[in-house]
């Protein structure tokens, strides 16, 4: 034998083959390593860390509910199998395998030099280490402890999971079965046998596990719900343990020098020493946990909104922020709250005050806010992170930890400021000899952790602001969706415009919903309104998860019938243990009497109405149901009424300019901006697409809107006399004191009912428009009718989604239309519905019922779907169609620069500074590059003509990219050259526009304009 390698480790009851067997090595010259039995000791005292000082009390209930509600015992099985994940390394295919690639060199010899037979191999790929590990630590349950299938197998699909990707029974009965699988898993040799045993027994004796609890466990199967969170740990500690810097979990030499400094790895202390020291340098911010205040201050309503939320004085919590609070704090077993309520009428608040209280209630340690789009979610970031600061926090606690995912979510500079000034921070910490690194903080503050960053572990942070998508990833069977569960289970979960999903997006809410009450977790659900089949179906997926049964629907007050909750609004629907309950909210002294009165659709008829609106002044508001339809409209408003009084908004802006068109509505439109302080302007048109409609919280004096279906139109009106302007609303212009939307969108009135503009029906289903108009009774050309808001948004929503009722409404002149467009629709959805099965989680409750493991947990039906990227996998959840992001850049001469108005002054970037493409453009200005994204029109991107667009693109900007592959903003993306179109000295660089020709596409971008393309086979688009 070599002289000096860890042949045994003194003081333990380990074999020196059991000693010989590597874990990690350094993937070089192979001098230095980690014995397996090293990481199984680092990952099981890891593993005990992370349910002690980070996993919230009500996910580790979720565990425990499987042993009989022992937390302890709960524990114990957590560790072991964290410990034993690697177990398949402990493989003649694995001791074999190169540490290197190229010359085949591995580190066999140790093992070999310590008793234990290599076969030869050639193909060292299969069976993967975690599949060996499950074979083998299934064959030990089963033979040693005598556990039936059903119960080892659980076990063994949580080993044969670690790395994201399911085990497979074909793999299992493939180990089993295979005399080549047998022979590379060293299943048959006794030596290795041994050596494996004796390996389980180690991590056994750190967990805590004897063979009396063995048996005991072999009687208390584990359920899916805590075979998926076990998997999510694993993976977290192995995460963290195999973390090899010097502070943290370092390899050591394989033939030590003597008397050489090195971590202690031959003792139970030394081993236990090692990972204290490895944890405390992860630095992993412990659950949140309110400081006992939270149910008190919750008993006066008042006292807790002004206190979270710093309400004004005088100002007090509407009826539905009360009946919330209320709820949560008094129903026994809370689980699901579904609020719909008027826009504007507080809904956020309410939801993070209930999150609150749910949290304190049922054990979890933080709270996820769920949007539709990635404005919404920038907007609310901050709007949570205020509410963050206000929230109580156990003493000794001084951080409250917040991850902010969607796809551009770096680009948010609060954001980005939190991640810069948490890194400063945590680099001056004193870490001292014990606590957690964190006592000398004395100021409670927002962070970010430094573990807890990227696309996979951000989601882990306590507080989570994100787009819906990373809600519904949950539901998807992707690589490593094991810590998205876990991430959702550790919190209450607040869903915004839960409305605003299709058919194929609620597949995946709705199973994300059933998951969510497997784990118990609260979830808070936000819609301005809700049809009833839609509000019963997430009742029923939730309540199937939680309890596997049907729904019992129980009134709060014994008059309120299934009709009579047709007609409450507000309401709350809200479940307590297997019951669901209705509480109809007195609604707030909020009325708006808001009139739809039917307009011509041509641009010109538009113009001479808002001429005749704003005669006097006032803010008017232009939602389109397409970026061509709003820009063409645009175009007309400015030469009608000047420049300086139109702003246009859709998503065909780039990011930067974008998130400026929202701040200055933000600024010019909020509540904040008042006649009286000189901020609201005189005259305003703001045209915009469907950006306008969600979570922006700006005012009209008037509306102008396409068609739309009327959950949709109801959601667009809120923006109308949102806040009161002055008594009986006199800071309005006269002839706008009085609400009205004017409906466009319809070409023609024909014999057979509406003829929709072009493109408008393809935005949205006919039969869906064609509701619309009915429930509003605006059956002929010219028509008005006036609605009483809010108690007619429920009305006509919920009558629109009713097939019954609509029969009564639609005039019989539409009737055949309208029956061939309600089939069409009828089509679509149940084709979307089909179409998400393919990604689709499998049902909690079908497993439960079943009672299967994580064996063929994907069951996969699609080769790729192990590997979808978090890009790829955002599509899948959405029923949209591939699109391409560019980076937009202008060409001056040789010279590559921003467009000339985009800047970053914060950071030292000049407004239209040059790119360098002979080097890496620094951090700040790469950044800034990055921010001149946007995504080309659909139409440019159909399917047949993908790939020869991304060959267009790749070879216009080839020259100009390749050295920005080294900033981590810009590598892997794709630039646009732009040419400034001719323009005059005196042109303001708001108007001068900026092209390129890609393939049959002319594109041009403007700052006023956005992005907007023109096939040069057709000059009419």
């Amino acid at each position: 034998m070599r002289e000096g390698h860890h042949s045994r480790a003194a003081g333990m009851r380990l074999s020196q083959a059991a000693c010989s067997v590597w874990g990690k090595t350094d993937r070089g010259d192979g001098e230095e390593w980690l014995p397996l039995y090293v990481h199984m000791s680092d990952s099981a005292r890891v593993a005990a860390h992370i349910w002690d000082d980070w996993l919230p009390e009500g996910t580790r209930e979720i565990i425990a509910c499987d042993v009989e509600g022992h937390e302890d015992v709960a524990k114990k099985v957590v560790m072991f199998l964290v410990g034993v994940h690697d177990l398949g390394k402990a493989t003649p295919v694995f001791q074999d395998k190169p540490i290197r690639y190229g010359d085949g060199a591995s580190m066999s010899w140790i093992a070999q030099e310590a008793g234990l037979a290599i076969p030869v191999i050639t193909d060292h790929a299969t069976p993967t280490h975690p599949e060996a590990g499950a074979f083998l630590l299934d064959r030990y349950l089963a033979t040693r402890h005598h556990w039936k299938a059903r119960v080892s197998e659980g076990y063994a699909g949580v080993v044969g999971s670690h790395h994201g990707k399911p085990l497979t029974h074909h793999a299992l009965q493939d180990a089993r079965c295979s005399g080549i699988t047998r022979r590379r898993i060293g299943a048959d040799d006794a030596a290795w046998s041994d050596v494996q045993h004796e390996l389980i027994a180690y991590v056994a004796d750190i967990a805590g596990i004897d063979d009396a609890l063995f048996a005991w466990l072999g009687r208390h199967p584990l359920s899916a719900q805590s075979q998926v969170l076990i998997t999510a740990i694993v993976i977290m500690a192995d995460w963290i343990a195999s973390n090899s810097d010097d502070d943290l979990f370092p390899l050591v030499p394989v033939l030590p020098s003597e008397g050489s400094a090195q971590t202690d790895i031959t003792t139970e202390g030394g081993l236990i020493r090692r990972a204290e020291r490895g944890w405390r340098q992860v630095h992993l911010p412990s659950a949140w946990t309110s400081d006992g205040s939270t149910l008190r201050d919750a008993a006066d309503a008042n006292a807790f909104y002004a206190a979270r939320f710093r309400l004004p004085e005088g100002a007090h919590p509407r009826p539905v922020q009360r009946d919330i609070v209320r709820l949560c704090a008094e129903t026994k077993d809370p689980c699901l709250f579904i609020i719909e309520a008027p826009m504007g009428e507080g809904k956020t608040e309410a939801a993070l005050a209930a999150a609150e209280i749910l949290g304190v209630r049922t054990g979890r340690g933080g709270v996820c806010v769920a949007l539709p789009t990635m404005a919404t979610t920038d907007a609310m970031f901050g709007r949570v992170r205020a509410w963050l600061d206000a929230l109580p926090q156990e003493r000794g606690e001084t951080e409250k930890n917040i991850w902010l995912s969607h796809g551009k979510a770096q680009l948010n500079d609060e954001f980005s400021d939190i991640i810069r000034t948490s890194s400063m921070r945590l680099s001056s910490i004193d870490d001292g000899d014990g606590g957690n690194g964190f006592e000398e903080r004395v100021a409670a503050e927002t962070v970010v952790s430094e573990w807890l960053q990227g696309r996979k572990k951000g989601v882990l942070a306590n507080f989570l602001v994100c787009t819906v998508d990373q809600v519904l990833m949950g539901a998807l069977r992707v690589k490593h969706v094991m810590l998205r569960q876990l991430a959702l289970a550790n919190k209450v979960v607040v869903i915004d415009e839960c409305h605003a999903y299709d058919s194929y997006m609620r597949e995946y809410l709705k199973r994300v919903l059933e998951w969510l009450g497997g784990f118990h977790v609260p979830v808070v659900m936000l819609s301005a309104t809700l049809p009833r089949a839609i509000r019963d179906s997430f009742v029923d997926a939730y309540m199937q998860g939680r309890d596997g049964a049907a729904r019992t629907t129980v009134m709060d007050d014994d008059n309120m019938g299934e009709s009579v909750v047709d007609e409450s609004y507000p309401l709350i629907t809200y479940t307590d243990s297997g019951t669901v309950r209705h509480k109809d909210v007195h609604p707030s002294a909020r009325r708006v009497d808001m009139e739809f009165r039917l307009v011509d659709d041509d641009d010109e008829s538009i113009m001479a109405l808002l001429d005749r609106l704003l005669v006097d002044g006032g803010c008017a508001g232009v939602v389109c149901d397409t970026v061509d339809r709003a820009q063409a409209l645009a175009r007309c408003a400015c030469t009608r009424f000047g420049a300086d009084d139109v702003i246009l908004t859709h998503s065909r802006f780039v990011d930067e300019d974008r998130m400026d068109n929202e701040e200055r509505l933000r600024r010019l439109l909020g509540p904040r901006a008042t006649k009286a302080n000189g901020k609201r302007p005189k005259r305003l048109i703001v045209v915009g697409t469907q950006v306008l409609e969600q979570s922006l919280d700006i005012d009209f004096d008037v509306m102008v809107s396409d068609i739309a279906p009327i959950d949709l139109l109801m959601q667009r009106i809120g923006r109308v006399h949102r806040h009161m302007r002055g008594d009986g609303q006199c800071d309005r212009p006269e002839r706008m004191r009085q609400a009205v939307c004017y409906v466009r969108g319809i070409e023609e009135w024909t014999s057979d009912g509406p003829s929709f503009a072009r493109n408008v029906d393809r935005v949205y289903e006919g039969a869906s428009l064609m509701d619309a108009l009915a429930v509003l009774g605006l059956t002929r050309a010219g028509t008005s009718c006036v609605a009483h808001l809010p108690e007619d948004i429920v009305r006509t929503v919920r009558t629109a989604y009713d097939s019954d009722s609509m029969r009564g409404l639609i005039p019989e002149r539409w009737v055949d239309t309208y029956d061939e467009l309600a089939v069409e629709r009828d089509h679509k959805e149940s084709d979307q519905r089909e179409r998400a099965q393919a990604y689709l989680m499998k049902s909690l409750s079908a497993m439960r019922g079943r009672r299967a493991s994580l064996l063929d947990f994907f069951d996969m039906k699609i080769d790729d779907a192990h590997s979808l990227s978090d890009d790829a996998g955002n599509r899948a959840v959405r029923d949209t169609q591939e699109t391409i992001e560019v980076m937009l850049v202008c060409r001056q001469g040789d010279v590559i620069h921003l467009l000339p108005w985009i800047g970053d002054a914060a950071h030292g970037v000049d407004q239209g500074a040059s790119i360098p493409i002979q080097s890496t453009p620094r951090a700040a200005l790469a950044k800034t590059v990055s921010r001149s994204s946007v995504r080309l029109p659909a139409k440019m991107c159909r399917q047949w003509d993908i790939d020869a667009l991304i060959d267009a693109l790749e070879k216009q900007c080839e020259d100009i990219v390749a050295q920005w592959q080294e900033s981590p903003w810009l590598a892997g993306r794709l630039a646009l050259v732009l040419t400034q179109d001719g323009a005059s000295d005196e042109a303001l660089a708001e108007d001068v526009s900026y092209s390129a020709c890609i393939n049959q596409w002319n594109v041009v971008y403007s700052r006023r304009e956005g992005l907007s393309v023109i096939s040069r086979d057709d000059k009419s688009q």
